[in-house]
């Protein structure tokens, strides 16, 4: 047996424990396709069968013992489960019900063990280890691409197994080769498993901690799946963005975007669910409006029952339904019909449209039942009670909505003064703001608004800033908050979010000035396939279908400007609202007569600062980069220091100078080697400078006087010197300076 294949009881041990990691996570992997049965029982045979395998008996014994515990485990297990029903006597007649009954589970539990035999066999050196966990790894990535899995905690377990096993592998080497330094290391065990810990920990802060960065060019993977149906993009970003969270439990495996049930406490990450919701005919692209809100309780928005609403209740449906809207607003309307078809399975608490919705009718045939309805006017929210019979989901599968949509006089808008908008009194549930908003929540819209004169103007500046100042992101880093309330660690804290956090922070800073506001959530308009060239012109798009995906899921703020109404305002970066604007468009209106140098000067300075702002990432990046270099510099003109550590470790002693001699020259050797010059296994330190003075005579000189040294340090009775030292040291810095090129 080799010296590095030396079995040591502790490693064997440590090994198991990996190993069974490993296998745990493509047990967990294959959970949901196994029935529960073939599960436990690959499971508890990995688990037995590795504990058998450490037992300090005769390896036929162990085998024995692993075949008897396999057929044990089916039996427990198929009775458990009640597939095996065991009846007469154990021989014959159980043992022939068990060869019949066992098929097929009996043929898992013989993989895993044929599995585990293989990696303790074949897995013994660094290299076929290194060579296990990058297929592990790589079959992982396929399957977490290409799979509806989510596969990030079996990727982080086997990175951990992985680390660990090498770990131990190069400490059962280090035992093997060194035992003197292993004994002075067993004096000291708390300090080297603190080492351990502590390098662990460092890979793990490290890739917890880098920041996410969008790619710059889309891979073909998933610009295959957005042409495919899962981009749902509304037009404006390429990658669609989500407004809730449909699973909020912090302990569950994936959270993945859609239309969220709960909005009580707003916050964290999610992936994008690009499974398709509905597909709508309408001649404008809209937002589908779903719910409002208006009470933030810090944390997010109350539920809907505990906000005071008048219901208007329809039911039977058997004939379209007309609505009436509060506070809409006297100004121009133009009317759409819009049909929604639905193609999830879901059940939904609100029917979708554009705001707002004037009539509605239900287009499913031979549905029976008793349909319920109920219009919030006040709201503009159309809630659907059920009443399917027999349906499943309860939920209408195709229904149509005649929808007002608002064109919004912009340059009046504008110049109208807070007198003349709020002249009637305010609902003050629109202005509620909770206690735990901070007072420089208030201060910071001030600041931002100062310079404008109307509400509607101090809005627009309000929406800008969240737009250029804050990123967006769908993995905020929630690290980084340390105020209890949600808007306000946003805005000074995390300073990255998705729309959920952007729309809430639009509301409260709007409130905070006066201005009332809701929430809405909802989704957004969805992907025209044939329109890509009309992507951010929302008025002039002409085709009128549109698909709706759980990754257009999406909230905004909606703000109310008296006799013109609710107003949506979109906060949220790489989003537009899809408004109608009558005599000219926003672009137009937007252009203002040539400003002063003055104020050139000033934008300059704030376009700089925004720069900055913008470029954070970017900076962050750059500096880590310059101190990575730096790192890396310093530890290459410490790499000797840090060579001779190693070595006095390992030896557990202080190194004499006929030491640092022996290992200088032993390192030259391994130089000379990489440079293509062999030294065989049986030739001596001579017998191998001897055939390099052979090829290139030109070093037979340095080649000498290195050897001398080295003999006489490892031979000699007299005592090497630092002279002697520092000459070998020369002598190997003049060998690594000279062009050795293999003749």
């Amino acid at each position: 047996m080799k010296r590095s294949d030396e079995p040591i009881y502790w490693y064997r041990v440590f090994k198991m424990i990996w190993v069974i990691i490993l296998g745990m996570q493509w047990v967990s992997f294959t959970e949901p396709i196994w029935f529960q049965q073939t599960t436990d029982i690959v499971t508890w045979t990995l688990i037995i069968v590795a504990a058998i395998d450490l037992l300090p008996i005769a390896s036929l014994v162990r085998n024995i013992g692993k075949l008897l515990s396999v057929a044990i485990i089916c039996r427990v297990m198929l009775i458990k489960y009640g597939i095996y029903m065991p009846y007469g006597r154990l021989f014959p007649d159980q043992i022939l019900q068990m060869l019949t009954e066992f098929i097929p589970y009996i043929w898992f539990a013989l993989i895993t063990w044929l599995v585990l035999e293989l990696i303790s066999r074949l897995l013994l050196t660094r290299k076929y280890i290194l060579l296990f966990l990058a297929a592990d790894l790589i079959a992982f990535a396929i399957l977490d691409s290409f799979t509806p899995y989510r596969l990030w905690q079996n990727v982080a377990w086997t990175v951990f197994a992985g680390l660990g096993w090498l770990v131990c592998l190069h400490l059962r080497d280090y035992q093997l080769s060194y035992p003197h330094g292993w004994r002075r290391l067993q004096q000291y065990p708390f300090e080297i498993i603190f080492n351990i810990l502590l390098i662990f920990a460092g890979v793990l802060l490290i890739g917890t901690s880098v920041p996410s960065v969008s790619p710059i060019l889309t891979d073909p993977y998933t610009a295959w799946k957005g042409r495919s149906g899962g981009q749902g993009s509304g037009g404006e970003v390429q990658s669609a963005i989500s407004s809730a969270i449909t699973n909020k439990d912090p302990d569950a495996q994936e959270v993945l975007s859609g239309y969220s049930r709960d909005d009580t406490e707003l916050g964290g990450g999610f992936e994008f669910n690009y499974s398709p919701v509905m597909s709508i005919d309408s001649p404008l692209r809209t937002y589908w409006r779903g719910e409002t809100r208006h009470i933030y309780t810090g944390k997010g928005w109350a539920d809907f029952d505990k906000e005071k609403r008048d219901y208007k209740v329809f039911r039977g449906m058997t004939t379209p339904v007309g609505l009436t809207h509060e506070q809409a607003g006297n100004i121009e309307m133009r009317e759409v019909e819009q049909t929604i078809t639905m193609e999830s399975n879901e059940a939904y608490p609100v029917l979708f449209g554009g705001y707002f919705i004037t009539k509605v009718s239900l287009l499913d045939e031979d549905r029976g039942g008793n349909p319920k309805l109920s219009w919030a006017a006040q709201e503009g929210e159309l809630r659907w009670g059920g009443g399917f019979r027999g349906s499943q989901p309860d939920y209408p599968a195709k229904y149509k909505v005649t929808s007002e949509i608002p064109v919004i006089p912009l340059t009046e808008l504008r110049g109208a003064s807070y007198k003349h908008l709020y002249e009637a009194p305010i609902d003050e549930a629109y202005l509620q703001v909770p206690s735990s908003l901070s007072g420089r929540v208030k201060d910071l819209a001030e600041e931002i608004t100062a310079d404008a004169d109307t509400p509607y103007k101090k809005m627009e500046l309000l929406q800008e800033y969240l737009r250029v100042n804050y990123e967006y992101t769908n993995k905020p880093d929630i690290s980084l908050r340390r105020s209890k309330d949600f808007v306000d660690s946003f805005l000074f804290e995390i300073k990255e979010g998705y729309c959920d956090y952007f729309s809430t922070a639009m509301v409260m800073m709007a409130r905070s000035q006066g201005i009332p506001a809701r929430w809405v959530k909802g989704y957004g308009p969805g992907s025209q396939p044939d329109t890509e060239d009309m992507r951010g012109r929302p008025a002039l798009v002409t085709s009128t279908a549109y698909q709706v995906n759980n990754s257009d899921s999406h909230s905004w703020a909606e703000l109310y400007f008296g006799e013109y109404g609710w107003i949506p305002f979109e906060a949220t970066p790489g989003f537009t609202a899809p408004l109608l604007y009558a005599d000219e468009s926003p672009e137009e209106v937007a252009m203002d007569e040539p400003e002063s140098q003055e104020t050139v000067q000033d934008n300059a300075v704030e376009e700089e600062t925004s720069w900055l702002s913008a470029n954070t990432t970017a900076i962050r990046y750059v500096s880590g980069s310059i101190i990575l270099l730096a790192l890396i510099w310093l530890l290459y003109q410490l790499r000797e220091r840090i060579y001779y550590g190693f070595v006095r470790l390992r030896l557990g002693r202080s190194l004499t100078y006929a030491d640092k001699i022996a290992y200088g020259t032993l390192r030259t050797v391994k130089k000379l080697q990489r440079q293509g010059f062999e030294r065989h296994g049986h030739e001596t330190v001579r017998e191998a400078f001897e055939r390099i003075r052979e090829e290139q005579p030109e070093l037979s000189v340095i080649l000498d006087h290195l050897l001398q040294k080295y003999e006489s340090a490892i031979y000699s009775p007299n005592t090497a010197t630092n002279e002697d030292w520092l000459s070998v040291q020369q002598l190997c810095h003049r060998l690594s300076r000279i062009n050795l090129d293999k003749k």
